[in-house]
């Protein structure tokens, strides 16, 4: 049934509005998190945090669950751009339905790749990152001082802000649901995310 589910237009793009939503509520999840490193305790919340994800015994299935929805997420997106691209002018004219067309709509798919480089980073550069010296506060802080670092990480929030701004509100047309309040909680869900995100490497690498 998944399989075939997943093999029709319509059913991709269900696909693709629900592991969005559900990636969208990881951030959420994550940005509360990571708020700990604006704590001022010099990181004894936030380090406290992290060992009890690290330590907690659903953390591997959790983790494995959203590699699944990210992969399925990423795979769906490529197949639904490919067909429309071979469509038009009917696969534009059926875009245009969801979500609207502008800026964020039509660098949906760059601005996914850019998220996916930067996922890809911030995992080398944190999950498996060396800690030898000191704790994950340590290395946060440490990596956020880096003039080059800090750069990328803001203007990928930025991107990421663009990206979820579509991407919300045409998951919920997707899904039959439309309405301003829908697009007006997209944006300031949106807003949150990528301002909250970016603040963080500013505060630590110039504020703090």
């Amino acid at each position: 049934m998944p399989s075939k589910l997943f093999s029709s237009p319509i059913g991709k793009k269900m696909g693709m509005a629900l592991t969005g939503l559900i990636l969208y509520g990881f951030l959420i999840g994550h940005l509360l998190g990571n708020l700990l490193l604006l704590k001022g305790d010099g990181g004894q919340a936030f380090n406290a945090y992290a060992e009890f994800l690290i330590n907690h015994p659903l953390i591997i299935p959790a983790e494995l669950f959203l590699v699944v929805v990210f992969l399925l997420h990423v795979y769906l997106a490529i197949s639904v751009t490919r067909e429309n691209r071979r469509a038009r002018p009917v696969g534009y004219q059926a875009t245009q339905s969801v979500g609207g067309r502008n800026f964020a709509s039509y660098t949906m798919i760059y601005s996914g790749i850019i998220v996916l480089v930067f996922l890809v980073l911030h995992l080398k550069t944190f999950k498996y990152g060396d800690k030898a010296e000191g704790t994950l506060y340590d290395l946060v802080s440490a990596t956020f001082q880096q003039t080059g670092y800090l750069v990328w990480y803001v203007i990928a929030m930025l991107v990421l802000g663009v990206h979820l701004w579509h991407a919300f509100q045409s998951a919920f047309q997707t899904l039959s649901v439309r309405s301003d309040k829908i697009r007006s909680l997209g944006l300031i869900l949106c807003l949150i995310l990528a301002l909250g995100f970016g603040f963080l490497p500013v505060y630590l690498g110039i504020l703090k």
